[in-house]
């Protein structure tokens, strides 16, 4: 059978109707035939130095002998590499694609949904993902992106937490039209969606410092190297037309060694094989200290190690993060990433496949709940983890090199790249993008041709920008509602939430549409109780437990678990390395004061210096707390009130009041965060 995988994958490509033959496992390992199936099994997980052996058994065991696998499974399977029937059902009249395909436009970077606000007949759409390692968005992709939202969506741009946009709204018979125009004015939707790795993250920032530019060059080699192959991409979008960039020659070497049995040798997909991966899969990058990607997350956090010289010299490797669960399923859980060890700069990418071939290989592919690395990660243990990818690294793990403390960076505000020119991040309410805010951004971005990035807190960058230009695009970001991070309430900083309803199929209740109004909520409490307005908590809002918006990462997270209705999460920290835990069941959401008022009245008065609410949370204990707000009656001593006159003249306050739509505020709450702003500057000693 030697030569006759090659053979196989033409007539495979001559007739998508043909099944492709059931993935398993690695194709080659030394002497074995191409025909029979490779299970690396550990003869003891007890020892820290377990005994790897490769043993060999038929391609077509008994029929009682198949494994169970996922209807997924089997669509990949029959899929020609991610091409039938998809390619069919987009030919055809109707509004949506069959269930197969609906599973395999994912690898394309797309879901098919419907509005689940309107009754009657499904108004089918789909949403559109796109693929930016590191938030990079060139310019000619931004101004394009911009337009189809306008011509072909619902008139806005969706920023993620995972540095893309997402468009919504476009029907089945302009996605051709769609994904060629992303393809070809520089961007990919290519695997932002499906069972394979997704964006790889890493700081947004336009530092010019030598640890971020090899971060963010790490970021897109890891992008590269995970990329499928097989060409299904650019055959359904652009006709068999390639847009992709010269790749690095350590990215196209790294892919194709297979000097420890990791590769499908002769196969369209030296990496992935027939059947990609169990279910999807994140990468993220950093530079010690700077966690605005949430790195423990990850199912990889590739963390950059260098020199007291500042020069890169290698990577901490973190593996085994994740935030999906189901409610009320307890061996469904959230969990941290832990560290798997040390590799020098010129060996990340052989280990970095070597974890995902590990996860290739032993995740599960019968039930997708538990799919994910974490589960693998959780069932084996860290030590018997390490040794399987060891076997497909070729070496041993160095021990982790020590870092400082995790600290979330939002990059808001105007800040110096270190090449002569500046960035100005800006806050965008839970990543939406439109009206006054989209034509403006627009404006700004092609009159001076900016490029920009996007941040995993579902914030935008620009990028570029000469020191005269700061005042004219601060005075037009402004009166476009894009203010500056002291203008923004502190709550509004930190928080994120998913799109949930209309759109996503999974959602139980409201959490982008719901949060606006739950944040002034929560401000109202802060007055109440006499917390200052510059205390914040990180809030984190989900429609359902699948976790997009990483809630379980909040002080205070809530997840959809029924209409109206939510579950609390307490405990997580501001540097994001704490795991929250769940508090209270089914709140429902005008109950929400009745747990809030108690908690923040409590830390207010019990808290020690300094300490964060998801600190003081984790201090005081869940029972305790619980205690607290069944017994509550309300504070103490209401503080006092004043009723300020804040506008002098009708015109000032029609104003502000203009100004504060935009935001979705009255004038007076406008006004006071101005007048809060100040007096805090004032005493800080940094009135501007």
């Amino acid at each position: 059978m030697g030569t006759s995988v090659g053979a196989a994958n033409a007539v495979i490509a001559k007739d998508p109707k043909l099944q492709i033959q059931r993935f398993h496992g690695l194709r080659s390992y030394g002497s074995i035939p191409l025909n029979r199936r490779v299970n690396v099994l550990p003869v003891s997980s007890s020892s820290n130095s377990s005994i790897i052996t490769a043993t060999a058994t038929p391609v077509k065991p008994d029929v009682a002998a198949e494994p169970k696998r996922s209807k997924v499974e089997i669509f990949k399977e029959h899929s020609n590499f991610i091409r039938y029937p998809l390619n069919e059902e987009l030919l055809n009249e109707a509004p949506n694609v069959n269930e197969a395909a609906t599973q395999l436009i994912k690898f394309h970077g797309s879901y098919m949904q419907t509005n689940r606000d309107e009754r009657g007949t499904k108004s089918y759409q789909f949403m559109l993902r796109t693929k930016n390692p590191c938030g990079k968005v060139p310019n000619k992709l931004y101004l394009a992106m911009d337009d189809l939202a306008d011509q072909f969506g619902i008139g806005t741009l969706r920023l993620t937490t995972r540095q893309t946009f997402q468009l919504h709204g476009v029907l089945k018979k302009n996605l051709k039209t769609v994904m060629s125009t992303i393809i070809r004015n520089m961007g990919s939707t290519l695997g932002a969606c499906g069972d394979l790795n997704r964006n790889v993250l890493a700081p947004a920032a336009p530092f010019t410092s030598k640890d971020y530019l090899f971060a963010q060059e790490t970021a897109d080699n890891i992008a590269a190297l995970l990329s499928p192959q097989s060409g299904f991409y650019y055959d359904m979008w652009v006709d068999g037309e390639k847009f992709m960039s010269a790749e690095p020659s350590e990215v196209v070497k790294a892919r194709n060694d297979n000097t420890h049995g990791t590769n499908f040798p002769d196969s369209p997909e030296p990496i992935y094989g027939t059947q990609f991966l169990p279910r999807k899969f994140k990468v993220a990058v950093t530079v010690p200290g700077d966690n605005s990607v949430d790195i423990l997350t990850n199912d990889i956090g590739v963390v950059v190690v260098s020199d007291a010289h500042g020069e890169p010299q290698g990577f901490n490797l973190y593996v085994g993060g994740g935030m999906g669960r189901t409610h009320r399923i307890e061996n469904t859980f959230p969990r941290l990433a832990e560290p798997l060890g040390y590799v020098p700069k010129e060996d990340i990418l052989y280990a970095v496949k070597a974890i995902v071939v590990t996860q290739r290989e032993n995740g599960r592919r019968d039930e997708r709940r538990y799919s994910r690395m974490k589960y693998l990660i959780s069932e084996w243990g860290i030590e018997k983890f390490r040794n399987v990818v060891e076997q497909y690294y070729g070496k041993k793990f160095e021990p982790s090199r020590e870092l400082p403390e995790w600290e979330f960076k939002s990059y808001l505000g105007w800040h110096e790249q270190g090449d002569g020119e500046l960035f100005c991040g800006l806050h965008v309410d839970n990543g939406r993008i439109g009206g006054k805010m989209k034509s403006t951004l627009r404006e700004i971005i092609a009159k001076y041709d900016l490029s920009v990035r996007l941040t995993p807190n579902q914030n935008i960058i620009l990028c570029d920008i000469r020191r005269a230009w700061r005042r004219p695009i601060t005075t037009a970001l402004a009166q476009a509602g894009l203010l500056l991070p002291r203008y923004v309430d502190p709550l509004n900083v930190t928080a994120m939430a998913c799109p949930a309803l209309p759109l996503c199929p999974l959602a139980i209740t409201e959490a982008e549409r719901g949060i606006p109004d739950l944040l002034k909520r929560v401000r109202a409490v802060f007055d109440k109780v006499g917390l200052k307005y510059s205390e914040s908590v990180v809030i984190r809002v989900t429609g359902c437990p699948n976790g997009c918006a990483r809630p379980y990462m909040a002080e205070l997270g809530l997840v959809g678990d029924g209409p109206n209705s939510y579950q609390i999460w307490l405990g997580g920290t501001p540097g994001q390395t704490v795991l929250a835990r769940p508090f209270m069941n089914k709140v429902k959401i005008q109950e929400l004061e009745k747990v809030f008022e108690p908690l923040c009245y409590t830390w207010k008065h019990k808290r020690q210096a300094k300490e964060s609410f998801g600190d003081f949370t984790n201090r005081m204990g869940f029972e305790k707390l619980q205690e607290i707000v069944d017994k509550w009656e309300g504070p103490a001593e209401a503080p006092a009130r004043f009723n300020l006159r804040l506008f002098a003249d009708k015109k000032t306050f029609e104003a502000m009041d203009e100004l504060g739509k935009l935001q979705n505020k009255n004038a007076h709450q406008l006004a006071m965060e101005v007048v809060r702003n100040y007096v805090a500057s004032q005493q800080n000693g940094k009135a501007e």
